[in-house]
């Protein structure tokens, strides 16, 4: 069996559906995954400029007029469309990254966590 059947197969883990937040507060998932989306498409255009930083420029198409240009619009919309297809997993790491620590965050008692008096964990008896 080839590897591009194994690695193409493998169905990604299935993302949240409705973010219900306690307090009547809502986190945006549309706005969540299309801003994942984005950076991996940013993620994916820099590292396409940095490998064709590395290629050895040929003396045929060199003076091309507006190559740069065009060569970056393409860059820009395969990045765009790898994103879109999640071809590195950027995106969804950050949605779901954002996602559970925003829940962590809206589940915490409205004070923010009590830090213990001075002295308590070092072992000095309460004396500064």
């Amino acid at each position: 069996m080839p590897i591009n059947t194994l690695v193409t197969n493998v169905p990604p883990p299935p993302l949240p559906k409705v973010i219900d937040v306690p307090g009547g507060k809502k986190i945006d998932e549309k706005k969540l995954k299309k801003a994942g989306e984005d950076f991996e498409a940013l993620f994916i255009n820099q590292l396409m400029q940095s490998m064709r930083r590395t290629v050895l420029k040929s003396k045929f198409l060199d003076d091309a007029p507006g190559k740069e240009v065009y060569q970056s619009l393409f860059d820009r919309e395969i990045s765009k469309r790898m994103a879109q297809k999640g071809a590195l997993g950027v995106g969804k790491t950050i949605y779901r990254s954002v996602l559970e620590h925003e829940k962590a965050r809206m589940l915490r008692p409205p004070g923010g966590l009590q830090m213990p008096e001075s002295g308590v964990l070092s072992g000095s008896g309460g004396k500064p």
